[in-house]
């Protein structure tokens, strides 16, 4: 157990007795076994709320649902390391303080030039100084969005995923997802890196595309690595 699930139970242990309710008639409230907030609390089952009992049991103690829960949350109070979530985004921050961050789409793309996908800017990403170091990104001027990247890594990634591409990269340094340009088009791959000859296996999450191997002599276009990956929920 994490030390923030203990604070949840700590908070939930202390909020109840401060607002004169019983674990047991909360409980029912909530649908549940009488015993289901005490065996939470004092015996770590289940190990987290459930999504409708923690909505439900917010409302009863008139709390943020965030500080039952020891994830972020949407709309809740999150407090990590670095600020709160309204400073990480650069919400409340003027335009000025924000770094804008290109967002391609690769819809309609077909040759394999990478200059074509860069110029079709399809709108911008703002990120605060909080978020730009938060996600550890340090050459922040060579980071683009990609959108429509294909279903190549499904089910790694989605056909409708966002990918945070690296562009500084221009031959693989390690083993990772890159993106790559070829005579035809331009490929979202998974690259391993042979130590023995320094080949490279390049391989599809999506099993109905092959892999092949290059060897280290061959040229290879590198347009950049992922970075992270935005999914939809």
């Amino acid at each position: 157990m994490t030390d923030r699930q203990q604070d949840v139970r700590d908070f939930l242990d202390r909020t109840v007795r401060e607002r004169g309710f019983s674990l047991n008639s909360l409980s029912l409230q909530l649908g549940k076994n009488p015993t289901y907030l005490f065996h939470f609390i004092k015996r770590h089952s289940p190990r987290r709320l459930d999504e409708q009992s923690r909505k439900k049991l917010a409302q009863i103690l008139e709390v943020s649902e965030q500080k039952l829960c020891d994830y972020p949350i949407a709309g809740g109070l999150i407090q990590d390391k670095l600020s709160t979530l309204s400073g990480l985004l650069g919400i409340g921050k003027n335009k000025s303080d924000m770094i804008e961050i290109d967002v391609l789409d690769m819809n309609g793309i077909k040759k394999g030039d990478f200059s074509e996908i860069t110029n079709n800017v399809i709108g911008y990403q703002g990120l605060s100084q909080e978020m730009i170091k938060h996600y550890g990104f340090t050459n922040i001027n060579d980071i683009k969005i990609i959108k429509n990247a294909g279903d190549a890594m499904t089910p790694t990634i989605n056909s409708d995923d966002l990918l945070w591409l690296d562009t500084s990269y221009k031959k693989p340094t390690s083993d990772g997802i890159y993106l790559i340009s070829t005579n035809q088009n331009v490929l979202l791959r998974r690259i391993q890196i042979n130590p023995f000859d320094n080949s490279l296996d390049l391989s599809a999450d999506n099993k109905s595309y092959k892999s092949f191997t290059i060897t280290a002599n061959e040229p290879l276009n590198i347009c950049g690595k992922v970075l992270m990956v935005t999914h939809k929920m």
